[in-house]
């Protein structure tokens, strides 16, 4: 049996406190150290804010998400079937920022482009609790 679980949330800034807590009640329960837990926590909430506001423009549709633990490292995708990624944005004002923190924190990042939408794809090294 693998260890991950797939969430489908609709997209709206009031749902990104579902998604943290759904996501923080499963890092929790792979027994990891509190800074992983709250860096990856970081990473989802800048990838799901920007699916709410750039994937979908506030539009209704689904944030899909999936989290997996395989042995020290948790792998993270954040995925939605909106307008899809904008390569030419660099600026805060366009949504630079949050893809930045996300990068600075990650191991990997990579952004696939989908017929329609995109997914990201996030992987972190991690300590469990001793």
């Amino acid at each position: 049996m693998k260890n991950e679980i797939k969430l489908y949330v609709p997209s709206s800034l009031k749902n990104l406190s579902i998604i943290r807590a759904l996501a923080r009640t499963y890092l929790e329960l792979q027994k990891l150290e509190q800074k992983d837990i709250v860096q990856i926590l970081s990473i989802i909430d800048e990838l799901s804010t920007n699916v709410v506001e750039h994937g979908y423009q506030y539009q209704p549709g689904d944030i899909i998400i999936e989290l997996e633990k395989q042995n020290d490292t948790i792998y993270l995708i954040v995925e939605d079937n909106g307008v899809g990624f904008d390569e030419e944005k660099e600026s805060k004002e366009e949504g630079g920022m949050g893809l930045f923190i996300a990068r600075a924190i990650a191991d990997d990042f990579k952004i696939e482009k989908k017929l329609n939408g995109t997914k990201f794809k996030v992987e972190k090294k991690v300590r469990e609790v001793k």
